[in-house]
């Protein structure tokens, strides 16, 4: 099953350019693991101890307010998630959920700081995608509140 696993990767945008050997260095260094729907992953404000990469199915990002779940985002195959606390050393910042059957590669906290020390392209891509990420809830963030007062600003 790695193997088809390791094919996948190949063809993930993130991993572009990698080899079979590649992908399955990375399977190696992490764990396999599958989720039904409704499972939760990753729990806000939980210590940050593993990195995933979606590798089938639908994860939903979300965060609970007022008692109610806002989704932020849905991850599919390919993406990665947790590396910006892993990388950081913060507290994570919203949930994951499995909202259909997936699978993921779990890397240890560890793992994944040894893969990009060993691997800069891979480090310079997981970079990129992540600040990018970051960028478009920025982006998203002050649309949203621009939205809320009505477009107007006011002078205090």
């Amino acid at each position: 099953m790695n193997e088809q696993y390791a094919v996948m990767i190949t063809e993930f945008p993130l991993f572009q350019g990698f080899t079979l050997d590649g992908a399955r260095m990375l399977l190696d260094c992490g764990e396999v693991k599958e989720f039904s729907p409704g499972e939760v992953l990753i729990k806000e404000g939980d210590s940050p101890t593993f990195v995933l990469l979606v590798l089938t199915g639908k994860l939903q990002v979300f965060v609970e307010r007022q008692g109610r779940d806002l989704v932020l985002t849905d991850a599919a195959p390919g993406m990665i998630l947790g590396e910006l606390a892993v990388l950081c050393g913060i507290p994570r910042s919203a949930s994951v959920r499995a909202s259909e059957k997936s699978v993921v590669l779990q890397w240890s906290a560890a793992a994944f700081r040894s893969l990009l020390l060993r691997d800069a392209f891979l480090s310079q891509r997981i970079f990129r995608e992540s600040l990018r990420t970051l960028i478009e809830k920025e982006r998203s963030l002050i649309d949203s509140l621009i939205r809320s007062h009505g477009g107007t600003q006011q002078n205090e």
